[in-house]
């Protein structure tokens, strides 16, 4: 999608530039994930390259510093791989892509995952993207493309990115979610309160589409949407808050529901999208189109964000976030 040179110059200013193959020595530069001393991944450790599941299985189990670099290609099983502590997983160029198989953070900590597609991950097997554990804290998922079908009922596959039981301190950025009966769930079951309450997540600058519902459904914690910017509560100040910025939704049913949570949702466009905001949480909507219906209430007192953020001009959203989100 080609922009114009007014447009480009005026994205440069307020807009991260989207590489291809990421830089393998990049930490985390937008939201939550840029909090609690950063999220640097393998930064500091070797780098490998892999180009099989079992080299890439074996890079991945430990929790030594290590940046591990996936080739190109296809990948296909039934299964989920384990990353542990301090990795950085980045595929490179033109993004590779793994068919059936998700990967899981049990318990791990400071963990980037870029430039991967991941799609059609059975629900016997997990979600394309899980994320688990009262310990977790430090995760940036960044540049990667998640989906399954709508051909078969919506628990054939399960969530295309769930992050539950208290995870803190994520971003999530530049990512297309599409073509999935559920699309994120943030806080996993409305009876464990007691471990989902401290949920501090981002979603920036994400592209949904042909999505049925959870876009995402945030139980309990804070968060903020812009430029598809997801952001959790305040958890230093004010308990469960959060954020999601300028994010692009397209074609789909029930976007951003706020079950029991603080969210700031701000400059995301909406369209052709059925229920863009709801649910008995409470929402503070700033600067959105085609935000109607929004049934939530706003907040008070309302959601703070405790980190620094731009904001991209509304007219520029439905074009710049399709063209950079995804693998490259």
């Amino acid at each position: 999608m080609k922009l114009s040179i007014i447009a480009l110059s005026l994205l440069s200013t307020l807009a991260p530039l989207v590489d291809a193959t990421p830089s393998p020595n990049q930490a985390a530069y937008l939201g939550w994930a840029t909090l609690n001393g950063g999220t640097k991944g393998g930064i500091g450790g070797p780098t490998v390259t892999v180009s099989s599941l079992a080299a890439l299985k074996s890079a991945l189990s430990d929790d030594t510093s290590r940046i591990v670099m996936l080739a190109a290609g296809s990948y296909t099983g039934n299964e989920v791989i384990k990353i542990g502590a301090n990795k950085s997983l980045i595929g490179i160029s033109p993004g590779p892509s793994l068919v059936g198989i998700g990967l899981r953070v049990l318990e791990k900590s400071n963990i980037i995952i870029r430039n991967l597609k991941i799609s059609k991950v059975l629900a016997e097997a997990g979600d394309a993207i899980g994320i688990q554990g009262t310990t977790v804290k430090n995760i940036w998922i960044d540049q990667c493309d998640l989906s399954s079908d709508m051909d078969h009922d919506k628990d054939y596959y399960d969530g295309l990115l769930d992050i539950t039981h208290g995870v803190q301190f994520v971003s999530i950025t530049y990512t297309k979610f599409h073509d999935q009966w559920k699309g994120s769930l943030v806080g996993h079951s409305d009876s464990n309160g007691s471990e989902d309450t401290v949920f501090t997540v981002t979603y920036a600058y994400n592209y949904w589409y042909n999505i049925n519902s959870r876009m995402p459904s945030f139980r309990f914690g804070t968060g903020k949407k812009q430029f598809l910017i997801f952001t959790k509560q305040l958890i230093y100040f004010l308990a469960l808050e959060g954020h999601i910025l300028n994010s692009y939704f397209l074609d789909s049913g029930d976007a951003i529901n706020a079950r029991g949570s603080r969210l700031r949702v701000e400059n995301n466009v909406f369209s052709n999208v059925k229920a863009p905001i709801s649910g008995d949480g409470c929402v503070d909507a700033v600067n959105n189109l085609g935000a109607t219906p929004n049934t939530a209430l706003p907040c008070n007192p309302p959601v703070l964000i405790p980190y620094s953020y731009t904001t991209l001009s509304l007219s520029l959203v439905p074009s710049y976030v399709p063209a950079n989100a995804g693998t490259h």
